[in-house]
């Protein structure tokens, strides 16, 4: 066949009408027999044929076509978003579009993205980076429905679902002080690098100083120099844990210890966050786990809530936004007074939900050399 199938030529081979082939590729299955169906995708597959949703438009008319910009795959914790969110959006029957944007990109990659899911025409979009400030994305995106996924938002008009990091970092610190840490170290990056290492790492020094724990801060960039100060500094000050704010960083400072000499947690123990990586398990790195399937399930139900507000006319949510807790209530009320529904002149309010991770404990964090030999 010299020109690209079409659905009759699909329909033909099948042995059903083109509605059903339409009805097979356009309308989910709907009203199609399980073995016509089976017999339409396989007669579209030997002949090579591929709906093009975009092309069409039929996504964009029905709502079913979101955009996603997340952050670079290489790091475990954004792939794995990814994949639960393509998971969630499927089930949820419709068609997620993704655009990437490279870590070591301070914002600019982002915007971009974001233009790029607005020419598809998709009809909400989920922000699952690290770097663009709220304000930024609130210009780029406009009315468009937006949602923060996996990082920490506070904006009165951006709705997001996130992971409890505030919770995290304090979870941490609790470890490290169980296991007898009284002197840490604790690598830090610039709020541009990421907000996420940011609010993560500020809930864990705020909770050692309750604790009575010494922090000793150092900076994190470049990586491969960040890592390789950690361990100098606590072999000088005799720092018996180095706190990294993602388990990539903890990857890294395992391999400069192994090519220093320096035991661990024998010498100096480590701590992580995310959870995400393959063999992590295998190599005891204590971390914390991060909820990514639970975030990604909640973020594309809450969707198809804000898609629905805005058929029905209701606008954007007001300035005075609450938070939610970690179980899912709202800490400040609903926008509607009680016993009323949302109307065009009380929209309801944006809704901030933080979902809570596991920490896994690992043999790298140990207790402190002296405790060891008390």
């Amino acid at each position: 066949m010299s020109r690209p199938p079409t659905m009759e030529d699909v329909a033909r081979a099948a042995g059903v009408s083109r509605s059903t082939v339409s009805r097979v590729f356009q309308g989910g299955g709907e009203r199609v027999s399980p073995d016509a169906m089976i017999g339409v995708h396989e007669a579209a597959k030997r002949l090579g044929y591929v709906h093009n949703l975009v092309a069409s438009g039929l996504a964009m008319r029905h709502g079913r076509q979101l955009g996603l910009l997340i952050r670079d795959a290489t790091n475990p914790a954004y792939g794995h978003l990814h994949a639960e969110m393509n998971r969630a959006v499927e089930a949820a029957g419709r068609t997620l579009i993704s655009v990437t944007a490279f870590r070591h990109d301070y914002g600019t990659a982002e915007v971009e993205g974001l233009n790029r899911l607005r020419g598809q025409r998709v009809a909400g979009i989920f922000v699952g980076t690290g770097v663009t400030a709220a304000e930024d994305l609130v210009e780029t995106v406009g009315a468009l429905p937006l949602m923060i996924v996996g990082r920490p938002n506070d904006h009165p008009l951006i709705e997001s679902v996130s992971y409890d990091e505030r919770a995290h970092g304090r979870r941490v610190a609790e470890e490290i002080a169980a296991a007898g840490h009284r002197r840490i170290a604790v690598l830090v990056a610039p709020l541009l690098y990421s907000r996420v290492f940011d609010l993560r790492i500020r809930s864990l020094l705020e909770r050692c100083r309750e604790l009575g724990i010494r922090t000793r801060e150092v900076q994190l960039l470049p990586v491969e120099q960040g890592v390789a100060r950690a361990l100098e500094t606590a072999r000088e000050e005799g720092l018996s844990c180095i706190v990294c704010p993602v388990d990539y960083v903890a990857l890294d400072l395992l391999r400069a210890a192994a090519e220093r000499g320096v035991r661990v947690p024998e010498d100096v123990s480590t701590v992580g966050f995310d959870g995400m990586g393959d063999g992590l398990d295998l190599l005891g790195l204590a971390t914390v786990r991060l909820p990514v399937a639970e975030v990604a399930r909640d973020a594309v139900a809450r969707m198809d809530v804000l898609l629905a507000r805005e058929k029905a006319g209701l606008g954007a949510p007001p300035v005075e936004s609450p938070r939610m807790a970690a179980d899912g209530e709202d800490t400040a009320g609903r926008g509607a007074p009680d016993g009323e529904g949302p109307t065009p002149e009380n929209p309801p309010r944006a809704r901030h939900a933080v979902h809570a991770g596991q920490f896994l404990p690992g043999r790298t964090l140990g207790a402190p050399a002296e405790r060891r030999r008390g």
